[in-house]
């Protein structure tokens, strides 16, 4: 096997890149859209690229002339392209983040809602102030 150049393997995890941001730009049309499968689906794909980027920087980091990349304009120039894309992502995976948190408050209430409507009679709070449905509300009253 041939040892592949600097310069292919900073393109080759450009395009990883490129292509963490288009999976991260999904994720965040799949929850606005609340679509779970669509989710758990990119998911998925989101770990298998993120190992695979994670491989390709150990391998960049013992590369022989990784020490020269910043001397050559073209290994330079898509190294900083490099650094902005996954800027770029980490940005995208914050405000994902804050997204899906927010998808959950929303079906946290709403759960707590139709558990309200559904068991008035039976709802407490627990310690945290959450909504409680007691399934054995008064089971231990004895008369």
């Amino acid at each position: 096997m041939t040892e592949s150049t600097l310069s292919e393997l900073l393109s080759q995890q450009l395009v990883r890149l490129d292509q963490l941001l288009a999976l991260l730009e999904r994720e965040t049309e799949a929850l606005v859209q609340r679509d779970v499968d669509q989710i758990e689906a990119l998911l998925k794909e989101k770990l298998g690229l993120l190992d695979s980027i994670g491989q390709a920087d150990l391998q960049l980091s013992r590369h022989p002339h990784i020490q020269q990349a910043s001397e050559d304009p073209t290994c330079a120039a898509t190294l900083a392209q490099a650094r902005e894309r996954l800027a770029k992502c980490q940005s995208r995976n914050q405000h994902n983040q804050e997204q899906a948190e927010l998808v959950g408050a929303s079906l946290t209430r709403l759960q707590q809602l139709l558990q309200r409507t559904r068991h008035a009679s039976a709802m407490t709070y627990t310690g945290e102030g959450q909504t409680h449905v007691g399934q054995r509300l008064g089971k231990r009253i004895q008369v």
